[in-house]
């Protein structure tokens, strides 16, 4: 088979036409992750991979559950445990949308100085030095303005939050990332994976986290 036909091939494996658990195995079998799929027959069934990021000592927890039957509901999550330094804590969510976690944390609004993305996110915390270096990084926000309708957030175990049975137990804080649906698209479920992947790098740099 020529070299391009083989690529236009994998190009294809990689679209919604073949289903969202379908790109989800494909993405798993490139990134090396393990599949929890207990339904695979099912496209309306949850599932979960988690998926370790390269020469790093995280790994993320990649869910998709389909919400209550005989809903539209239903919600992408990736989430990941990491070592704090301190207690710093955000919150970020479409400026439409009521958020109940940054309410629960009693953060306050942070204005970043981005005029494409401030129109389109409140961003909240409890350390405003500390998130506006987080957000100084221009890929990390490119990449939240292409989603407009997720939210990021810290949190802890002392928070009633509902996380992931394999987000590892006595670790006390926690990197989520939510959508609604499920992720049908490769390459939406690789700019996730490199989004909380810098993510978790910059918490580090602002002296947020430990890396280990």
């Amino acid at each position: 088979m020529p070299r391009v036909m083989k690529i236009m091939d994998k190009v294809k494996l990689h679209t919604r036409m073949y289903g969202w658990k379908y790109v989800w195995k494909e993405f798993a079998e490139e990134f090396g992750a393990t599949v929890d799929d207990p339904n695979p027959e099912s496209s309306s069934a949850g599932m979960s991979m988690i998926v370790p990021i390269t020469k790093t000592p995280w790994a993320l927890i990649y869910t998709m559950d389909p919400g209550m039957k005989g809903t539209n509901g239903g919600h992408t999550s990736i989430e990941v445990n990491y070592a704090p330094r301190g207690d710093f804590k955000f919150a970020i969510h479409p400026q439409k949308k009521i958020d109940d976690i940054s309410k629960l944390l009693g953060m306050q609004d942070i204005i970043i100085g981005d005029k494409n993305f401030d129109p389109l996110f409140i961003v909240k915390g409890n350390d405003v030095s500390k998130v506006r270096d987080l957000f100084s990084v221009d890929q990390i926000r490119a990449y939240i303005i292409d989603e407009p309708s997720v939210q990021i957030w810290t949190h802890s175990d002392k928070m009633e939050s509902k996380l992931s049975p394999k987000v590892v137990a006595g670790q006390p804080h926690v990197l989520s990332l939510r959508v609604p649906g499920a992720v049908d698209d490769f390459e939406r479920l690789k700019r996730f994976y490199e989004l909380m992947g810098m993510l978790l790098i910059t918490l580090c740099k602002v002296e947020a986290a430990v890396e280990g």
